[in-house]
């Protein structure tokens, strides 16, 4: 049976209603014109007949003899699976928000741990396609790949995938059957692995400790240090909003000052996020602390093969100069933590740091340790334009989860020319979250009026983007930035 890493056995086993572990894409199609019929009826059709690959065709196995599994299930009937949703004249406030309500809700382990819907009925014209896989059997990265080979970059291929089609697991990092020799030799490497990556767990906390007293640059300590932002009270109702960003001017002001389209994101985050809370007379006295996966080399253990760290960010009144270098230091310190560890260490890490906030707030949610103002997830996703039956895809939007330690999720995807960034919250954590999002955009253009002076000497040719009208109406503002509440 395909393995199952410590993150992947703790995303089933501490799932709760309010803590659901689902991801998925939402897709914006512009079907093509002069199309005949329904658009929407036949990709549904032709869907259906695309039988599911592996992780899409794996179920939960539990067993008194061994540990949690996942197995290929044999000719599974999918049309329990992949639904037609047909809305009415539909806004994208509204979509969005018919789209937290199916995300909120549980996963049925009892067969494929995923559910897809054809949506049509917006006003714009447009078909939406959202879908939802248990975060267990696969990570950002891996669904990243199963969006981006689902569509084609030919506005001509009329050939339907499927999101489900599947992707190649690396051969480390699945397992057949065995005998019961193999299993025991195989049980006894594992135990002698977890006493080693205990051992490397407890180093990275004296590393960690060192850093919290002063006297060291790695990571600091979980748990300490970080403010009461973007707490509020504990719910399965999620509120969604999204914008996008000039994908080139990012990476050309970053290339100019020695930082990555990941540090610039951070950046441009830190600044909405400060000014939001500013908005709300909640400005924070230490640094916001952002929680990050972070891939782990091709051959890690299970579905998840990432580690997920914590880090601060800028001083609520810094620069934008002095805040970027903030969080290139930062993420430097992150770098050079996992350079030194193995895999299973810092996976290890990740389940024990995350697992504590879960099975406190369980008990009682109030007494849960903050671990994290929220979390920060960039897996990237399609170079150029996509398509599928020939529509053009308008946009690829990432709705990722909302784990114990925080409430709020911010997930980054790319989409040809455009940096996509969806925001997901518990409504009471982020009240007003379309205007993070609005404010997101407007702290990219206050970051590139302070960085784009030296870009421009070191790269003259840097395109700028047009800038926003001064006045916009409540229509064209929600098409700027989408956003939905759960009801």
């Amino acid at each position: 049976m395909p393995a199952l890493s410590a993150i992947d056995l703790a995303m089933f086993m501490l799932e709760t209603r309010e803590r659901p572990f689902n991801i998925g894409p939402l897709v914006l199609l512009r079907p093509p014109a002069g199309f005949k019929g329904s658009f929407a009826d036949k990709l549904h059709a032709r869907l259906l007949k695309r039988p599911p690959g592996p992780p899409f065709n794996y179920r939960l196995v539990l067993s008194l003899t061994h540990a949690p599994s996942v197995e290929p299930m044999a000719n599974p009937d999918i049309r329990g699976h992949v639904h037609r949703l047909t809305l009415q004249d539909a806004s994208m406030a509204q979509l969005l928000e018919k789209v937290c309500e199916l995300h909120e809700a549980q996963l049925d382990r009892s067969g494929l741990l995923w559910h897809f819907y054809v949506i049509d009925g917006l006003a714009d014209g447009s078909v939406a396609l959202y879908g939802k896989v248990h975060h267990g059997i696969i990570d950002g990265r891996t669904f990243v790949k199963a969006v981006t080979q689902w569509m084609s970059e030919d506005p001509k291929d009329k050939e339907v995938r499927a999101m489900w089609d599947g992707v190649a697991r690396s051969a480390k990092g699945a397992g057949q059957r065995a005998g019961m020799v193999q299993r025991l030799v195989a049980a006894g490497s594992q135990a002698v692995g977890l006493v080693r990556s205990a051992a490397g767990v407890y180093g990275l906390l004296a590393e960690q400790g060192l850093r919290s007293a002063g006297l060291g640059k790695g990571l600091p300590l979980p748990f300490l240090n970080v403010p009461g932002a973007f707490d509020g009270k504990l719910s399965a109702r999620r509120s969604y909003a999204y914008c996008t960003l000039p994908l080139a001017e990012l990476k050309a002001v970053g290339k100019a000052h020695g930082a990555t389209v990941n540090d610039m994101l951070l950046t441009v985050l830190d600044i909405a996020m400060q000014r939001y809370l500013a908005k709300q007379k909640k400005v924070a006295r230490e640094p916001l602390v952002a929680d990050m996966p972070v891939a782990l080399a091709e051959g890690a253990k299970g579905g998840n093969q990432i580690a997920v760290l914590q880090f601060p960010l800028g001083q609520a009144a810094a620069s934008v100069s002095d805040r970027l270098s903030a969080i290139r230091a930062e993420t430097g310190h992150l770098k050079d933590a996992l350079g030194k560890r193995d895999s299973d260490t810092v996976m290890l890490y990740t389940t024990l740091v995350h697992a504590l906030p879960l099975l406190v707030e369980r008990v009682a949610e109030n007494a849960a340790p903050r671990l994290s103002n929220l979390l920060i997830s960039n897996p990237f996703g399609f170079a150029g334009e996509a398509y599928l039956m020939g529509a053009k895809v308008e946009l690829a939007l990432p709705i990722s989860v909302v784990a114990a330690g925080h409430k709020l999720n911010v997930t980054a995807v790319t989409l040809g020319p455009r940096l996509q960034i969806g925001f997901l919250a518990m409504p009471a954590a982020v009240p007003h979250i379309d205007q993070l999002a609005r404010l997101t955009e407007r702290a990219f253009d206050e970051v590139k009026a302070a960085l784009l002076p030296a870009a421009k000497a070191v790269l003259p040719k840097v395109a700028t983007r047009k800038a926003p009208a001064k006045a916009r109406g409540p229509v064209a503002a929600k098409r700027k930035a989408g956003a939905a509440r759960a009801h």
